[in-house]
């Protein structure tokens, strides 16, 4: 679901490979405006946060369980989170939704690749999380944190083997 400005090239790449990696359907949700106070003047930063409880009531809204429907925020604008000098997303473990800010996955050449495939990394990331996945300690998996880009480049959007089979039997569990 677009939040605020996301262009509906990035969007619908993400789905088509969310899909892949989850068996999931995925389509374009209405748009979330962002809200302007949601935006902290000195850092520049949205609160995350205040996103993902946006995205809670507008999930409770449909009357959906987190089973049956999940919503993933994607937004073009640098996000922050109370302690942390910022966050690529943030996602409600075991539950329905998810928001990943994409201003800080651009760095780096050539802009458009990377930031598709920085964005499909925490996407997956953070989806992880909505199906119940922790972090993982496997510096290689998409499940491991990312403190920066580096971080980010370096584990890549496929879980290690540990986390896919963690994830099969989470999915497993939620169709039964």
């Amino acid at each position: 679901m677009p939040v605020g400005g996301t262009g509906e090239g990035l969007l619908l790449y993400l789905g088509r490979e969310l899909d892949r990696r989850f068996g999931t359907r995925s389509f374009v949700g209405p748009r979330l405006p962002l809200r302007e106070e949601w935006l902290d003047p000195e850092s520049g930063q949205y609160d995350s946060g205040a996103i993902l409880d946006a995205l809670l009531d507008r999930h409770a809204a449909l009357g959906q369980g987190p089973e049956s429907l999940w919503s993933l925020g994607v937004a073009e604008v640098d996000l922050g989170a109370p302690g942390r000098t910022f966050v690529f997303g943030e996602a409600t473990v075991g539950g329905p939704c998810a928001v990943i800010g994409v201003a800080r996955l651009g760095e780096g050449w050539p802009f458009r690749r990377r930031l598709r495939v920085r964005a499909l990394t925490e996407a997956v990331h953070e989806l992880g999380h909505v199906a119940g996945l922790g972090h993982c300690g496997d510096a290689g998996c998409v499940m491991a944190p990312s403190p920066g880009v580096e971080g980010v480049d370096r584990k890549g959007s496929e879980f290690c083997a540990g986390c896919a089979r963690s994830l099969a039997a989470l999915l497993a569990e939620r169709s039964a």
